[in-house]
């Protein structure tokens, strides 16, 4: 056996134990309650590339999406219906204009290799859903947003939310516009609006709102995102970048939801 052949072998025996472990710890975090759907402030890709002395634009932003890969892989292997990733915010819009290219390029990039994987039937059962002010879009971007959302559309194994040119600030603009629309369609003159109308225009109403928000990158705000929805969800931050983010990092968070269940469910009753 070459050494190449050795290599692979003990890659395979690794790969094997490491999955062994993670369904032995998920076994034992499933006593508990699981949170059924985890957002994530991905923050601190910029961060990180600088710290690994990583050269070009989108050297952060790469190393960002192989955490996504991982990241959504352990919530369905734990059991969590539904994954809300916080990937572009309108606010991104105001970087320089070559990083802002080089991040929607990559974004492109990598949505139109998730829909050769969804034609060759490799999804295992994730849906995809794009969440945001998708008409400010560039036309190939948002095309390739649609068809992965429609190939996609009859998986229930793992819900990811993908929000993209996204604020809860234009989020409310629209679902406030949207609603007034449908109940005015009619001509009879000024409605009232409740409270659940605007909610069911909102850009994620397509999912339940978040019970746990996890920050990386040791921030403390929620930057516009999801403030709406995330009056009683608990926000967990940890100092990790988001490239740094792994498995025990999830893990922690979701036995810290665990910990907070009596007080998350007082904060529900009296709202």
């Amino acid at each position: 056996m070459n050494t190449q052949e050795e290599v692979g072998e003990f890659t395979q025996i690794f790969n094997a134990l490491m999955s062994l472990m993670r369904k032995f710890i998920f076994k034992v975090l499933c006593v508990g309650p699981i949170p059924t759907n985890i957002s994530f402030i991905m923050d601190g890709n910029r961060r990180f590339a600088k710290k690994r002395n990583l050269e070009g634009l989108d050297a952060g932003h790469r190393a960002g999406f192989i955490s996504v890969k991982y990241i959504l892989q352990y919530c369905k292997e734990i059991g969590v219906p539904y994954v809300t990733l916080y990937a572009f915010g309108m606010d991104n819009f105001k970087r320089g204009p070559e990083e802002v290219k080089c991040v929607m390029d990559l974004m492109l990039e990598k949505v139109e290799l998730t829909i050769d994987q969804a034609v060759s039937g490799n999804m295992n059962g994730v849906r995809i859903i794009f969440a945001g002010d998708l008409n400010s879009l560039n036309e190939r971007f948002r095309a390739a947003t649609q068809k992965l959302m429609k190939l996609t559309e009859e998986n229930r194994d793992l819900i990811v939310v993908v929000c993209v040119a996204y604020s809860t600030s234009v989020e409310i603009v629209h679902a406030v516009r949207d609603s007034c629309v449908r109940k005015c369609k009619n001509g009879d003159g000024p409605v009232a609006l409740e409270l659940s109308d605007v909610e069911e225009c909102m850009y994620t109403s397509v999912v339940p709102v978040p019970d746990l928000v996890i920050r990386t990158g040791g921030g403390d705000r929620l930057s516009n995102f999801m403030t709406w929805q995330t009056s009683r969800s608990l926000l967990h931050r940890t100092e990790a970048l988001w490239p740094e983010l792994g498995l025990w990092h999830l893990v922690w968070a979701i036995l810290k939801f665990q910990r907070m269940q009596d007080c998350l469910q007082k904060k529900k009753k009296f709202h």
